[in-house]
């Protein structure tokens, strides 16, 4: 798995790319939590690129929320296909509103926060 991230102002862009399961989430998990501990405030999981996202990838995003909630940061979630959405509603994800359709929306939702 590739994952890019980059910065925009003050938010960061996390973008994995192929499957998020058991070969693919430690490295997912590996970029997140840099993040969180050079400090970032307000991460965007992009999730556009992603093939197939696993319980193992649900438990990166659980974790990565958790971290982000205990240094008073924010996590939103975007993009996806419909496997990857599906997982999300069926997890409980989408109900704790940090996932919105496309880049845009999300790094105005994190900014907001």
């Amino acid at each position: 798995m590739t994952v890019v991230s980059r910065e925009t102002g003050t938010v960061v862009i996390v973008t994995p790319q192929g499957r998020f399961d058991t070969n693919g989430s430690p490295e997912v998990d590996r970029v997140l939590a840099d993040h969180i501990a050079r400090g970032a405030k307000r991460i965007v999981l992009d999730l556009s690129h992603i093939e197939y996202i696993s319980s193992i990838g649900l438990r990166v995003i659980l974790k990565t929320v958790m971290a982000m909630n205990r240094t008073g940061g924010r996590v939103v979630l975007c993009g996806g296909n419909d496997h990857s959405r599906t997982v999300l509603q069926l997890s409980g994800v989408m109900s704790m509103n940090i996932y919105v359709a496309t880049l845009e929306e999300a790094v105005a939702r994190v900014q907001a926060a």
